[in-house]
């Protein structure tokens, strides 16, 4: 966020003469320059479609201000053929070619990177039967798959690199039976951690990562919040006074962090809290940091009755949350099949976003996918502060 502007107090003094006191002025102060007004904004980026049946954006990152990377997938919305992977070079976003693991369904959740030829995506596969995890990575020439076998299958939903240290998260198992899933790369291969037992059902949606020694993961316990971090040793359960599934988190230097669920909730270093909420009967679904006082959340709300939903951004200026403004992306707004939200296709008109990443600058990207009349197409903005 861009600092206000301290108020100096400048004091002029005139030359005077030796021995002369009634030369020397008295000093005097000037006007203060007025603090710059920041306003928060947000704006639709163009971004490619290289599929006629569909394509979404459901992670992204940034590596620097001309060098940020979103996946997806493209093919059917609710089973991906292919892996999608796009990079913005400071002038345009561009799709990137990406390996397939599977035959029938490939797609890609999250995505992370520690330097410019060290970016790690992970998701799911699928050659028919049933759902194995897929882990992809980028050494600066080109992306590849990188090997991983999970018993009984899974999906990954995140992953957090931190120099040479990454984690994958996800589950294992069939839905009825998933158990949370933590894998662990140390430089030749991946490795599974063990986590705390759970009784019934476990999914892991989101990891990040603070250091080496300091890792957040997020997710559901059956019908109730999961959120584990690991202190370099082992990882342990950390309470919540949350409902639902936790969605994304945020750890922010100084100690604190940021969860989205049902509600908003705020890490103090000490204890997790709600603070606040997705604003008009909306939803949040990913989380980006530029400082303690600079957060921002993005998501959908409804429009109306009809079923299609909008764009939501919120932002934390150290006080509160509010809305941030953004404009009114035209489309139909003619009811279809589906449920906004879901992994079918959505009402043409709608769109979600999913993830946000940001930069030192205070710039905000998000990404995720807008369904039209004909297919479901990638969508990205880009935030920003404008001060006068």
């Amino acid at each position: 966020m861009a600092a206000a502007a301290t108020a100096v107090v400048l004091f002029g003094i005139d030359a005077a003469v030796p021995g002369d006191e009634e030369g020397r002025a008295t000093p005097t102060a000037t006007t203060a320059s007025p603090s710059p007004v920041c306003e928060p904004a947000w704006e639709v980026a163009e971004s490619v479609d290289p599929d006629d049946k569909g394509n979404q954006l459901l992670a992204v990152t940034a590596v620097a201000a001309d060098d940020v990377w979103a996946v997806g997938g493209f093919g059917p919305p609710d089973a991906p053929s292919s892996t999608l992977v796009e990079r913005w070079n400071g002038a345009f976003w561009f799709v990137v070619p990406s390996p397939n693991d599977g035959t029938t369904v490939n797609v890609l959740n999250a995505v992370a990177a520690a330097a410019p030829d060290n970016v790690w995506a992970v998701g799911r596969s699928s050659s028919g039967a049933g759902d194995r995890p897929l882990i992809e990575h980028w050494d600066g020439e080109g992306w590849s798959v990188s090997p991983v076998a999970v018993p009984g299958g899974g999906i990954l939903h995140g992953v957090a690199a931190v120099g040479r240290n990454v984690w994958a998260v996800g589950s294992s198992g069939r839905a009825a039976t998933e158990q949370a899933l933590i894998l662990r790369w140390d430089g030749v291969t991946w490795t599974p951690e063990a986590t705390p037992a759970f009784p019934g059902t476990s999914a892991l949606l989101a990891v990040r990562a603070v250091g080496p020694r300091d890792v957040w993961a997020i997710g559901s316990r059956g019908n109730r919040p999961l959120v584990l971090r690991f202190n370099g040793t082992r990882w342990r359960t950390v309470p919540i006074p949350a409902r639902g599934p936790l969605v994304a988190i945020e750890p922010v230097v100084g100690g604190q962090a940021w969860a989205m669920g049902s509600a908003i909730y705020q890490w103090d270093g000490t204890t997790w809290a709600p603070v606040g909420a997705a604003r008009r009967g909306g939803e949040l679904h990913g989380v980006a940091a530029v400082s303690t006082e600079d957060v921002w959340a993005v998501g959908s709300s409804p429009r109306s009755e009809d079923g299609v939903t909008r764009a939501l951004v919120q932002r934390f200026d150290g006080t509160g949350w509010a809305i941030v403004p953004g404009p009114a992306v035209p489309g139909p707004g003619v009811p279809g099949p589906g449920v906004p939200g879901s992994e079918g296709p959505g009402v043409p008109g709608s769109e979600t976003l999913t993830a946000a990443t940001a930069l030192p600058d205070g710039t905000m990207w998000a990404v995720g996918y807008r369904d039209t009349a004909k297919r479901r197409a990638t969508f990205v903005v880009r935030g920003s502060l404008t001060c006068t």
